[in-house]
């Protein structure tokens, strides 16, 4: 089963689900939902410590519902085949809109704006869902004149400078093909080292970038493929080589999606559209540099 939970309620929600009898508990109310299920029962399949206390903070936070001294699931689990109609639907007339644009235009579009209106809803909600979903995942580094921005649909972050520097905040073991980065530049300073690529992408863009020296900074950024050197009329001229936002993205008149009653049918349509959408348009794993001033 897969949890899906809004980002004002990450933190909190993030530590429940994470726990070792999360999992356990919710698959078996899922199993015994028609059914009265009380106290001395779970206490009887969960012996364990504190567990009436981690019963409480589910409760708490509107999870589970405690009702007549019956406990039972208290959020929504949707299938593969719930809201499918209205999930083609919508997809359809988001696609009809992005025909039209450039695969650059539809990067940008998918992780800006798209991005903001399937997941970062102002609303609370939390569901599940039976079927296993690929996790998708928005990560942002940089400091205040540039972000790198990396969007992935996988079990496992690919390869790029935003998804490293999330590992090393998040203190994740570093994968395989992390490890030639790692060497290059270690746990430096996020700041700090996007303050020093700062001086390189300004100097890039206004054609004047010159490699005089060894830099890790520069060799960084070619090993990320944020940047690349090409041999123009004899000579050696380094460029951007992923898409680049100057200013802020021209607003599109995407239809709204309106299925769905509940916050948390909408949750998961807008969820289901968006892998439909970078699915078709094979947009599952690309990278992009926004200029903030």
């Amino acid at each position: 089963m897969n949890y899906f939970y809004s980002k004002n309620k990450q933190e909190k929600l993030g530590k429940l689900v994470e726990h070792d009898l999360f999992p356990l508990l919710i698959d078996y109310m899922y199993q015994h939902q028609n059914e009265d299920i009380i106290l001395r029962e779970l206490k009887a399949v969960f012996p364990q410590r504190k567990f009436e206390a981690f019963l409480d903070q589910l409760i708490d936070e509107n999870l589970l519902k405690r009702e007549n001294r019956r406990y039972s699931l208290n959020f929504p689990i949707f299938d593969e085949s719930k809201f499918q109609k209205e999930i083609e639907e919508a997809t359809s007339l988001m696609t009809q809109k992005l025909v039209s644009f450039s695969q650059e235009e539809k990067q940008l579009v998918m992780g800006e704006e798209m991005w903001s209106y399937c997941f970062e809803s102002k609303s609370s909600y939390f569901y599940a869902t039976v079927e296993y979903l690929l996790p998708i995942s928005k990560h942002v580094a940089g400091n205040q004149t540039y972000q790198w921005v990396s969007l992935n649909y996988h079990d496992s972050l690919t390869f790029s400078l935003a998804n490293y520097f999330y590992l090393q905040k998040k203190q994740i073991a570093m994968p395989v093909e992390f490890e030639r980065l790692a060497k290059l530049i270690g746990d430096v300073n996020e700041m700090y080292y996007f303050d020093q690529v700062e001086v390189i992408i300004d100097r890039i863009k206004a054609n004047k970038y010159k490699r005089r020296r060894p830099s890790i900074f520069y060799d960084s950024l070619v090993l990320t493929k944020t940047i690349e050197t090409k041999i123009v009329e004899n000579e050696e001229k380094t460029q951007l080589a992923i898409p680049m936002i100057e200013s802020k993205i021209k607003t599109i008149d995407f239809p709204k999606i309106a299925h769905g009653q509940t916050v948390e049918e909408k949750a998961y349509i807008k969820r289901k559209v968006y892998e439909c959408l970078i699915n078709q348009h094979l947009l599952t794993d690309f990278s992009y540099l926004r200029q903030i001033k």
